[in-house]
């Protein structure tokens, strides 16, 4: 009897590759997502302590006040548009995800479909095997 020899085995590494560059891309568009929600805690920290700072102090300068009014309008778009690049990012990443489940289930469809022929050919291998060992035990009885 043959060895087992799945015939699609070059397909099934070729799905296998391109499953782990889904993952890798997928995994890249995470971190890109988590370095804006990193950004966005960063600018809302730095907000929070330069008003604290500015707040604690006995006098205030009108020109510091000025100058918090123009921060505060500056960092609030800045985070308006963190919040829309997090958007965006966070909607690659779920296409991206889509795209792995997609190579995920071709991947899982050809795995099933060789360990399907595998079993076919195991118990090929058995049958002949079993027809083989018959054979030799009425071989050994005289005619």
């Amino acid at each position: 009897m043959q060895r087992f020899q799945f015939r699609l085995d070059r397909v099934l590494e070729w799905y296998r590759k391109k499953c782990r560059m889904e993952e890798s891309r997928l995994a890249a568009c995470l971190a890109r997502v988590y370095a804006t929600e990193r950004s966005i805690r960063q600018l809302l920290a730095e907000r929070d302590a330069i008003e604290h700072e500015l707040l604690v102090r006995t006098a205030i300068p009108a020109a510091d006040f000025q100058n918090l009014g123009r921060y505060r309008l500056r960092a609030a778009k800045e985070e308006i548009d963190l919040s829309e690049e997090r958007r965006r990012r966070l909607a690659a990443a779920a296409e991206q995800r889509a795209r792995v489940q997609k190579a995920q289930q071709r991947v899982k469809l050809v795995e099933k479909m060789r360990e399907r022929r595998l079993e076919e050919h195991n118990i090929a291998f058995a049958r002949e095997l079993e027809n083989v060992a018959a054979e030799a035990y009425l071989a050994k009885w005289p005619r």
